[in-house]
């Protein structure tokens, strides 16, 4: 039978291992956008993919000299494209990017669709 001190300790070790745990699923998912991935798709149909290429809608012709980046490569890329950079970019935008007039909640959506795009980083 364990002792209360030896129970408090046990409980300690306990919780510290579930927040290591949980603080792992966060480094290993990256950090999240808070908006909804599903609400961009109409501003995404409408902009986006004149000049990038995005999982989940049709091709359409885009011109090869913009060089816009496709949403896969974007959320591939973990060190170019963080949540802070991404929203940056998208207040404001440049040339080939119209002046879209984004709320936070806007960019906020499109950050969490194409965060959405990417899979858990590879484990060695």
């Amino acid at each position: 039978m364990l002792s209360e001190v030896d129970m408090i300790k046990r409980s300690r070790h306990e919780l510290v291992l579930i927040l290591a745990a949980s603080l792992a699923l966060v480094a290993l998912v990256g950090p999240a956008s808070a908006g909804d991935p599903k609400a961009p798709r109409g501003m995404i149909a409408e902009h986006c993919i004149e000049c990038h290429r995005v999982p989940g809608f049709l091709e359409v012709a885009r011109s090869p000299e913009i060089g816009a980046p496709d949403f896969d490569e974007i959320a591939r890329d973990r060190k170019t494209y963080t949540v802070e950079r991404l929203k940056a970019f998208l207040r404001k935008p440049h040339f080939p990017m119209r002046q879209f007039n984004m709320s936070d909640s806007d960019i906020d959506n499109i950050v969490a669709f194409i965060f959405a795009l990417r899979k858990p980083p590879e484990v060695d």
